[in-house]
């Protein structure tokens, strides 16, 4: 175990012994994927089991709480993570990540508290928020119907994604994602605008509509591809829609 280099446990729920426990490191352990039902206060084996991982895939059972503290900067070596919540729409009171974390996926998380924390990552490039599976149409836990960024900025993001979130306006300006370059909108059904400052940024090469989405919002892309064409004169933004992913 301790030469274990890569972990793909296809949603193994956490036990008290294992791979986690004991007193030895796995030291060489890198990429550890599809751990379930990983209880948040128990964050710190894995930091300590686990130093080196530079890949992690978890999902955190946070049944028992309004709201959480997620702490995973000694991970020091990690660049991609993905987290999931069993209980959707869970309130983030605090959120410490390694410096150069470069991929971030987060399930089930209220953006809204989440957003300030992610700002704070210096390395972060890629970003994709996801709510859970819709119910008849409508989110589990629906978030606030807007989304207002105010002055945050996530300053070196080059990728964003948004799935199945439950927004319907999203307030932005240019300054919040100065170097993004792809925009992934999917089964965001509800929002009604990309908002039109997304002209502004220079860096924008390509907004990308999945599933289904308000002709209002279609309407707010090609406005926005337009208008970088009038003004600079070239066809920049690539706005690439599908139905199905």
């Amino acid at each position: 175990m301790e030469k274990l280099r890569h972990a793909h446990v296809d949603w193994a729920l956490f036990g008290n012994q294992g791979l986690f426990e004991g007193s030895s490191k796995l030291e060489n352990l890198r990429i550890l994927k599809k751990i379930s039902a990983f209880p948040i206060d128990r964050v710190d084996v894995l930091s300590r089991r686990c130093p080196n991982l530079q890949q992690l895939h978890i999902e955190f059972d946070v049944h028992s709480a309004d709201s959480f503290c997620l702490t995973l900067e000694n991970l020091t070596q990690l660049q991609i993570l993905r987290v999931f919540f069993q209980r959707p729409h869970i309130i983030v009171s605090g959120l410490q990540l390694p410096s150069n974390l470069n991929k971030l996926v987060l399930r089930g998380i209220h953006i809204e508290s989440a957003i300030p924390f992610i700002a704070g990552l210096p390395s972060l490039e890629y970003l994709q928020l996801e709510e859970w599976n819709y119910a008849e149409g409508e989110p589990i836990f629906p978030q606030s119907e807007e989304w207002c960024l105010g002055d945050i900025t996530v300053h070196n993001l080059k990728f964003l994604k948004l799935v199945r979130l439950g927004i319907s306006k999203w307030d932005a300006s240019e300054e919040s994602f100065p170097l993004l370059e792809t925009l992934v909108i999917k089964n965001c059904s509800k929002l009604e605008e990309i908002p039109l400052s997304f002209t502004d940024i220079p860096s924008l090469k390509q907004i990308k509509l999945i599933g289904s989405w308000k002709v209002s919002m279609e309407a707010s892309a090609v406005r926005i591809k337009e208008e970088v064409e009038e003004i600079e004169g070239c066809d920049r933004i690539h706005l690439v829609k599908e139905l199905a992913d």
